[in-house]
């Protein structure tokens, strides 16, 4: 009895270290954690392909997985962000509004566009990208980009924050730019990006070693320790070096690795990188990824890019902008317009093929044209006009006979 009841007062003990150990570590670093996390958190182990520990940051170390976030968050950062107002002929830019002010410049020590990368990178890797909105008077005046490890959400409604330090931020003063659930990509894909890591880290291990794999030695002598030890050595010695390796009298080199062609190392290391441009929607041409790449494919991935992967994300930046930054009165009519035709700047034929159908079907002036093209406007150029080679079919006739009759009194 006594000794059992030692045992209990131990683990009791025990129970209560470890309960002030979370206590300390939590209010040392808010972050968000359960049972099924805490441990990859601590860096006791980690998500991943068997020991393979992955993580937001270790991710980044691979190629595709740089290249997906970079790709998403770079293009989102370069389109430009307009403050807009609904008026009876249609909407108007307002580069004068105080909104407009704050997405030039919402940083003091950033520009715009590392400002917005940065946080819809974090969006893309963690699930949520978080900034603080600083205002006076009601209105917004600057963003202050938050580390996402520093913040945790109070409630299930998200209504309120909770930064590290113990800072409490409602839901009006933190701009939070959030991925499919607001879950991080990168963990609930784990498994796969580990064995994209597992892959590179094969091909490290094998071209580490010259191009040799693991085996064994076998002698049909019986050999003493201090031989063993020196035979090892000596061989492992040897075995970073390329060329011809020298066995003693008597001893067999069983390999016992799988080579890199039987092994489909090219193959697989192509395919985690194709699942990768899945888990995270981006064309694999886009990240330099060639699959039977033709420039006919590469157009058609560049239009799924936008329609499918980045018009989402302007979406939800477009409401969230909305949602925070446009108050009192301007919320009737004012509202934040990303111009994704921005990212046609580059591509002179699909611009001048796209001006020139605005153009001729009368939607466009000369003067809209040109102003889209920052250049000055022309004389006579805000008039708006239309190709006059298609008739009415019951107008026909009518146009017919009159060309009859002017061909005639010509000759």
């Amino acid at each position: 009895m006594g000794d059992g009841l030692s045992l209990f007062q131990y683990l009791a003990t025990m129970a209560n270290r470890l309960q002030r150990f979370f206590d300390q570590f939590k209010r040392a670093r808010v972050a968000k954690y359960d049972s099924t996390t805490i441990a990859a958190q601590m860096g006791i182990n980690g998500y991943g392909f068997r020991n393979i520990v992955m993580n937001e940051t270790n991710s980044m170390a691979i190629a595709a997985v740089y290249a997906c976030v970079s790709k998403i968050s770079s293009s989102l950062a370069a389109m430009p962000m307009q403050v807009m107002r609904r008026n009876a002929d249609g909407s108007e830019h307002v580069p004068q509004s105080n909104v407009q002010a704050v997405l030039n410049n919402p940083a003091e020590y950033s520009t715009a566009y590392e400002f917005f990368e940065s946080l819809i990178a974090q969006a893309c890797m963690y699930g949520c990208g978080y900034a603080e909105i600083v205002r006076e008077q009601g209105q917004p005046v600057e963003f202050r980009l938050l580390n996402y490890a520093e913040v945790r959400p109070l409630n299930e409604s998200f209504s309120a924050y909770e930064l590290q330090g113990g800072r409490i931020l409602r839901d009006m003063e933190m701009l939070v730019i959030c991925n499919l659930d607001r879950m991080s990509p990168i963990r609930l894909h784990a498994q796969n990006i580990g064995l994209a890591k597992a892959a590179e880290e094969y091909g490290m291990q094998y071209f580490s070693n010259g191009g040799q794999m693991t085996g064994v030695l076998s002698s049909e002598q019986p050999l003493k320790n201090e031989q063993i030890e020196v035979i090892q050595q000596s061989w492992n010695s040897s075995s970073s070096n390329a060329g011809t390796k020298l066995l003693p009298f008597g001893f067999r080199y069983n390999r016992i690795g799988i080579p890199p062609e039987e092994a489909q190392f090219i193959e697989t290391r192509k395919f985690q990188a194709e699942e990768i441009c899945r888990i995270f929607s981006v064309p694999p041409a886009l990240i330099q990824l060639e699959s039977q790449t033709t420039y006919n494919n590469v157009e058609q991935q560049n239009l799924m890019f936008r329609q499918h992967t980045l018009l989402p994300w302007v979406k939800r930046i477009e409401q969230e902008l909305d949602r925070k930054l446009i108050v009192g009165t301007d919320v009737l009519d004012h509202y934040i317009r990303l111009d994704m035709d921005a990212m046609y700047r580059a591509d002179n034929n699909s611009r001048a093929q796209f001006y020139k159908e605005m153009l001729q079907s009368g939607v466009m002036s000369i003067n809209e044209v040109r102003k889209r093209e920052d250049m000055n406007p022309v004389e006579g150029g805000d008039t708006h006009t239309v190709q006059v080679n298609q008739i009415a079919l019951d107008r026909l006739q009518a146009y017919s006979d009159k060309i009859s009759t002017d061909g005639g009194t010509e000759n």
